[in-house]
């Protein structure tokens, strides 16, 4: 644990400070604006906005404030509850006793100043403070049990307010209140913060840095390994821990509550909530212990911290109660007419979370602190129901290691603008929400983090891992929201990024850049547990298809939330290594629930690897639909609602080495019974059948044998019948020979066993799936085809890879393309692979870097269309080159789709060449026959909003003689600047034809010889930090 927060540590000192110029405008000596006739602070938070709605963010100037009685402590001293503010000397001019009697204050027009260079001592429980400007250092005493009662507090650059008990003992409470909404003061018209830091340094430290919070089954690998957080120490009996609770419903859905939520621990007590066996009917995952934090921070009425410019924030090892007053409802704010006189109060004012941080340009660390409504541990109290517990815009830094008990509407962390650089990491989050009305549309920005989740963001520049969710989120667990149409947003052309960014700009005025850089985000190690949807808000209008990575993790019992429509998303869903199971329990029976499932409404595509599920689950519900659905090196088991099983789940379908069970929607199979020692699982075949040897298993308690059929893209070529009378179960070996029609391309093999347990359970049992790739008859090179235009007068042979190719122009009677046709200018000398391999062959260079792609224009699509010889069997690579130059702009790498005869090819998104460079793609697989010889490329048709470059088309075919290239030299091969082999990668599947028309125009593209850098020294050192992080 201690290298953790050591490389936090170092990570926050190395990120501290980003120098970004331009991220607000503000100067402590410009006039001031009097808003209804009082002074203010102007910032422009949006320096060069075209908005002319946005006027600044005012903050109150009280020292220039003439209204205002100034009173400025004289020297160092001692603040306790016996002070008596008329003493002689402690406080310059004396105190006016008319407006504050009996020497403690009680005017809101007074304020204490502590100039810069003196220090205050907070000793005990003080008298209330109304208002405190600081600009010195305010500490409350470390060895002594300490009460800051504030109304409104301000620290300013020079200011310090630091709060760190000596010992476990001595407890600090910050309590901040609010006049209510009908007597706010004159001079503050605006409502702002009872807490603001101006660029001040504020530290918030509790003595005990133990962790927070941790994961029920953290000790026990049979509930699928050791997850999340480091397991706090039970070292005192009775201490409560907070957890959900749970009972399941006759359809097997869970009921979450908070009766037990507050519950006692006894390590001496007969019954350990932590045991292995205990019965906890999927509830309960997530354990949290926020008292043995000795600093408690709360409020009354409309309280709120914000802090904003330079400020330094360190909040570690607290409780935060009942702060915040921004609320779930519409956002209503001020409204300033152009005298800057307030033309309405807003009644739910934006940005008043219970931790604000504005555009903040020195990192902020919020770390393993506890998050909570007041009401959880006073039961007579009532809470306030903020809209987030955190709340960032355009500001970095680490949110690690907390805890949030969120109920009634409320949500945890809102990264709210979208360029925001947060470590997100370790966080856990319980849920319950009370407003169960149906959502059927979204609010727009900027009121978009309303409904209860657990993480809402809007940025990809943050991370987000080890994070746990569990219980009811009305919006999702963790909601994903990339902002479009930005430069209306702010007015703002670009954006300047912070932290590992620093030195970096956001294209603002094209959504598909920046929704593209979402492609990079990867959701790691992340815990899911009831009614905690993933949910990413980005509707088939958006542009371009996005790809959500989400890396191991735990998916359990997850469904999607109960109020919202099914959610229709340009996406791809993309899982790696993920657990994916009812329960943790060490045997998993539970039936799915009815109505739940991981996955409702339509996606482009879901992607699974490295999958474990074993168990009765629903992943997807019976609604659910998708274009392509890819899994691969996975157990995954699944219900079955038809004889198609996960086809009805999409138009197409790519399996490798999964095994897995069918099973009944009424019925859980009692153990996981796989074909085992299944054999060969090969991606390469040289042959034109293989022989399959494997051990079918029998769920023996319920049936006493199987059908085993065999398939091969679709079609059952055989079945045999395996009893218990015949075979020893789960031990005798069995074996099929499985043919495929022809020795080139990939074939789906599908062996699909039916237990002997009754009808209504006919299709339950196991299953293996895999594509084989059978390569063996291509090796002769027939055709290479440059992609670009025409512009020589005579054809002739191309000397390309060592081979005569042509350009498809010349070949019209069987080549065809649509897009538009661009070229490099100048040519460059060279071009590189991104292998590293160097080009310089002239027709080398020229093929690279003369292309077709997409017209954005005017919506057409690229695509070639080539007749070939039929009845023949070919195999084919395409080569692509990136131009782009981006500079300091993060223009991320964009990923695009592949077609061949209307079938996507495996994998379903595939990223373009890096920078200036080529990529070779392939090989891909096409068998002609009598009625169908065209063969037809459909490049990056799902992505239209970028011009994807190809540049060439190289084909292998059984023909024994090359085409006839127009113009080609007679004799041996030529010679090329370097070689080029005719394999690299596999790829697969062939289904659903289609074709596409259009026309070509011509561009010719500008582009810079400059390498390209798109990361800093900072960033080198952040994941060097985050190396650190996560291997000790």
């Amino acid at each position: 644990m201690k290298y953790l927060w050591l490389s936090l540590l170092t990570f926050s000192i190395f990120l501290k400070y980003s120098y970004c110029q331009e991220l607000y405008t503000f100067d402590w000596s410009a006039p001031r604006v009097n808003i209804n006739g009082h002074p203010h602070f102007k910032v422009n938070y949006y320096p060069g906005s075209t908005d002319t709605n946005y006027k600044g963010d005012f903050y109150p100037d009280l020292e220039s404030n003439p209204t205002v009685k100034k009173y400025y402590f004289t020297a160092d001293c001692t603040i306790d509850p016996n002070t008596v503010y008329t003493t002689p000397g402690l406080i310059t001019p004396p105190l006016n006793t008319t407006d504050n009697p009996f020497g403690g204050i009680s005017n809101y027009n007074t304020v204490l100043i502590v100039p810069y260079g003196i220090t205050v001592t907070i000793s005990g429980s003080i008298q209330p403070i109304l208002t405190l400007l600081i600009k010195g250092k305010v500490v409350l005493k470390p060895t002594i049990k300490t009460v800051y009662y504030a109304g409104k507090t301000i620290i300013f650059p020079t200011g310090v307010f630091e709060s760190a008990p000596a010992s476990p003992s001595f407890n600090h409470s910050l309590s901040f209140y609010s006049p209510t909404y009908w007597s706010i003061p004159a001079w503050d018209p605006l409502q702002t913060s009872t807490f603001i830091s101006l660029g001040g340094n504020v530290t918030l430290v509790g003595f005990n840095s133990d962790s927070l919070w941790t994961g029920r089954n953290s000790s026990f690998t049979s509930y699928g390994g050791t997850f999340l957080n480091t397991p706090f120490p039970f070292t005192t009996a009775n201490l409560p821990v907070f957890k959900m609770g749970g009972s399941r419903d006759s359809n097997g859905n869970i009921n979450y509550y908070m009766n037990n939520y507050y519950t006692t621990f006894s390590p001496s007590s007969t019954q350990n909530f932590l045991d292995d066996s205990a019965s906890f009917n999927g509830a309960g995952y997530i354990l949290m212990r926020p008292f043995t934090k000795n600093i408690i921070v709360s409020g009354l009425t409309n309280s709120s911290m914000v802090f904003t410019l330079n400020s330094t924030v360190n909040i570690q090892n607290c409780i935060i109660v009942d702060l915040g007053h921004t609320s779930p409802e519409l956002l209503d704010d001020n409204i300033l007419d152009s005298s800057y006189n307030v033309l309405k109060y807003g009644k739910n004012i934006p940005d008043r979370y219970p931790i604000t941080l504005l555009h903040n340009k020195v990192a902020a660390n919020i770390i393993n602190n506890m998050f909570m409504p007041r009401d959880d541990f006073a039961r007579n109290s009532i809470s306030t129901t903020p809209r987030a517990y955190i709340g960032a815009k355009r500001s970095f830094g680490n949110i690690v290691g907390n805890a949030f008990a969120l109920q009634n509407s409320s949500s945890g962390i809102a990264l709210l603008y979208g360029t925001e650089q947060f470590n997100v990491k370790l966080n856990s989050f319980i849920s319950v929400y009370t407003d169960t009305s149906s959502v059927s549309t979204y609010r727009s920005y900027p009121d978009i983090d309303y409904l209860n989740g657990g993480i809402i963001t809007t940025s990809p520049y943050s991370i987000y891992e080890k994070n746990a969710f569990e219980g009811n989120f009305k919006g999702g667990a963790m909601q994903i929201i990339p902002i479009q149409s930005r430069t209306s947003i702010a007015g703002l052309s670009s954006d300047i990024l912070l932290g590992s960014y620093s030195g970096l700009s956001q294209d603002n005025t094209a959504d598909y850049k920046v929704n593209s850089i979402w492609n990079n985000v990867v959701f790691k190690e992340n815990f899911f547990a009831g009614e905690a949807e993933f949910r990413v808000r980005y509707p088939f209008t958006a542009q371009p298809p996005l790809k959500i990575n989400l890396s191991k993790g735990w998916f359990i019992g997850q469904k999607v939330s109960a109020s919202l429509p099914s959610n229709q998303a340009n996406i791809e869903m993309s899982y790696t290594t993920p657990y994916i199971a009812s329960t943790l329990s060490v045997n998993d029976k539970y039936a799915s629930p009815m109505n739940a499932s991981t996955h409702n409404g339509k996606y482009n595509a879901v992607s699974i690897t490295d999958s474990t599920s074993i168990a009765s689950y629903a992943f997807f519900f019976d609604s659910f639909t998708c274009d392509y659905m890819s899994i691969k090196d996975s157990v995954f088991s699944h219900f079955y609602t038809s004889p198609d099983f996960l086809k009805k789940f999409t138009k197409q379908i790519y399996f490798s080495n999964v095994n897995g069970t069918k099973l009944g929607k009424n019925y859980a199979v009692q153990n996981f019974f796989p074909f085992f020692s299944l054999s060969p699982i090969s991606n390469s075949v040289q042959a034109s059948q293989i022989l399959l040897e494997f051990i079918p298993n029998f769920d023996y308690l319920y049936s006493n044998g199987q059908a085993v059929y065999y398939s091969v893209n679709d079609a059952v070529q055989s079945s045999e019948t395996y009893s218990t009378s015949n075979y020893v179960v789960n031990s005798t070996k069995a074996s099929k020979t499985i043919n495929f029609p022809l020795a080139n391309g990939p074939y789906t093999v599908f062996v699909s066993a039916k237990q002997s347990i009754g009808s209504a359970y006919s299709e339950c049992g196991p299953y293996f799936a895999h594509t084989y790739v059978v390569d063996s008859n291509v090796p002769n090179f027939y055709l290479g085809i440059d992609l670009s235009d025409t512009t020589e007068s005579t054809s002739r042979g191309l000397t390309i890879f060592g081979q005569q190719w042509t350009k498809c122009g010349w070949i019209s009677g069987i080549c065809s393309t649509t897009g538009s046709k661009t070229r490099v200018s100048p040519t460059p000398s060279t071009v590189t692979e991104s292998t590293g391999t160097i080009r310089s062959a002239i027709d080398e260079v020229a093929m690279l870097t003369s292309y077709i792609m997409n017209d954005v224009a005017l919506g057409i699509k690229s695509s070639v269309s080539i007749t070939l010889t039929a009845n023949k069997l070919y195999k084919f690579f395409i080569y692509s080159y990136n131009p782009t130059f981006t500079g300091t702009m993060v223009d991320p790498l964009p990923l695009f789709t592949i077609k061949i005869n209307g079938k996507y090819q495996e994998p379903y998104s595939r990223s373009t060449s890096q920078y200036q460079k080529y990529q070779k793609f392939g090989p891909f697989y096409w068998n002609s026959n009598s009625t169908s010889t065209v063969l037809q490329i459909e490049w990056a048709s799902d992505n239209l909003k970028y011009p994807i470059p190809i540049s060439g088309v190289e084909i292998y075919s059984n023909i024994a003689t090359v085409y006839p290239v127009p113009g080609a030299s007679t004799g041996g091969a030529v010679e090329t600047s370097s070689s080029s082999s005719p394999t690299t990668t596999t790829t697969s599947s062939n289904y659903n034809q289609t074709t596409t028309t259009g026309t070509s125009t011509e561009k010719e593209e500008q582009s810079s010889g400059a390498s390209i850098i798109i990361i800093s020294k900072t960033l080198v050192f952040f994941v060097m930090s985050i190396y650190f992080l996560n291997n000790y």
